[in-house]
């Protein structure tokens, strides 16, 4: 019987998709959904933050537990009471969200049991699950458990029941990591990382299909990434370590550059993201900077020059900007550099003539002048560094510094003499096409 409500509820979806008007009655329940919705979640966040002063770990667990049944008995009302599928789906939706806080509270129980006294505990004290009983914990997991896989399968059977398998276990790999008791600084980036390129390696499977741009799609998308959400809103509970920053502006930049256009055409929004998605990139390099190295240091911000090189080819605007902006940060920090003469004599230089083949590479990629000049000067400017060099060694051996210029300068002129017409060709064409570029 559950499985024809389901295979029902489907179909009715596509059909009120396809309305091409909306009554005034139907925009008023929309809203009213949309409200309870919002009621319902905040109020459970209010919960979790705040509690009840009397109310202990295990039994804040049933309660909220409670809470997730009460949505998914909602959900049966609508589908089999009022034969109403917007709010069955609405329901198991916040009912599948809501399972798995289920999990992220398990997994807090295990982790205090199992780390003890050396627990690291959130400062919220409604968040702290100590001091519960080996017995209640294990119930609460095969609870956990035993809802987690009916109450998931029944929410995306309604929400994207042509995904199901997918989205099932992409939901049960999800949840098993959100319930591992690890809470490791050094540790958790990487699971966070590790997550979020699953998660993504799904999601771009699923948006493939247009079914799944739907507002059904979207609702079950977004519920399969709800554990990462949960995984880096916990993390943040604690001092904030150098790699848990790193990752977290990771999955900003990824989403804010690379992911934004799949999920909106708003000019606005992915001109925001992409500010947002550049200043994370930026602020990755600053936070490595400050932890490992000198951020007063030209060679330790020259970096940001290239990060913006690179993110030019993938920005919606001002591409030429991020080019001419690296450009010059680029040029600038290795000539300072090397007039400073900051860290070791020879890594400044070295690092201006690598600099300036990269930027004049580009320049001729992307056919723009200030790029390929800068460029030339960083060359120019890192071989005249070793001037200095060159003018020792011919003060301490000047015949046999003499005799290797001589040689040099007659092959010159024969290879100049013989390759006139081909060098004069070439250099008419450089200019022309040097005239064309922006």
């Amino acid at each position: 019987m559950f499985e024809s409500t389901i295979s029902e509820i489907q179909p009715s979806a596509s059909a009120e998709e396809s309305q091409p008007e909306k009554s005034i009655t139907a925009k008023i329940t929309g809203y009213l959904r949309w409200i309870g919705s919002l009621l319902i979640i905040l109020s459970a966040i209010s919960f979790m933050l705040q509690g009840y002063t009397e109310i202990s770990a295990s039994y804040r667990y049933w309660v909220s537990l409670g809470l997730t049944l009460l949505l998914c008995g909602g959900g049966l009302v609508c589908a089999y009471l009022f034969n109403e599928t917007k709010g069955a789906r609405i329901f198991f939706g916040l009912g599948t969200a809501f399972l798995s806080v289920q999990v992220s509270q398990v997994s807090a129980m295990i982790y205090a049991y199992v780390q003890g006294e050396n627990a690291l505990q959130p400062a919220f004290t409604s968040l702290q699950f100590s001091h519960v009983s080996p017995g209640i914990i294990a119930i609460d997991l095969m609870l956990t458990g035993v809802l987690l896989v009916l109450i998931s399968y029944a929410s995306y059977s309604i929400l994207a029941r042509k995904h199901l398998k997918t989205l099932l276990l992409a939901s049960l790999v999800a949840n098993t990591v959100l319930i591992l008791p690890i809470r490791d600084t050094q540790i958790t980036p990487f699971i966070i990382a590790a997550l979020f390129i699953f998660i993504r390696h799904i999601e771009h499977s699923l948006h493939n299909d247009k079914s799944m741009q739907l507002f059904e799609g979207l609702a079950a998308r977004a519920l399969l990434s709800l554990p990462l959400w949960i995984i880096i809103g916990r993390s943040l509970l604690h001092p904030a370590a150098s790699l848990l920053i790193t990752a977290i502006l990771g999955i900003v930049i990824v989403y804010c550059i690379y992911d934004i256009k799949r999920y909106t055409s708003s000019d606005t929004i992915i001109y925001i993201c992409q500010w947002l998605g550049t200043f994370a990139a930026i602020g990755i390099w600053i936070n490595v900077s400050l932890e490992y190295g000198n951020i007063t240091n030209s060679l330790f911000i020259l970096p940001v020059g290239f990060i913006l090189f690179s993110l030019s080819s993938q920005v919606t605007y001002h591409s030429r900007l991020y080019r001419l902006v690296s450009s010059f940060i680029i040029i600038g920090l290795n000539l300072e550099a090397m007039v400073n003469q900051q860290d070791a004599t020879f890594i400044a230089p070295v690092i201006s003539i690598a600099s300036g083949i990269f930027l004049t590479v580009y320049g001729m990629k992307y056919r723009e002048k200030i790029a390929f000049f800068c460029g030339n000067i960083c060359v120019a400017g890192g071989i005249l560094f070793y001037w200095e060099y060159a003018v020792n060694l011919y003060s301490n051996t000047p015949w046999i510094s003499s005799i290797a210029l001589g040689l040099f300068v007659i092959l010159l002129a024969s290879y100049i003499e013989n390759k006139e017409q081909h060098i004069k060709a070439k250099t008419r064409y450089y200019l022309s096409q040097l005239k064309s570029w922006n």
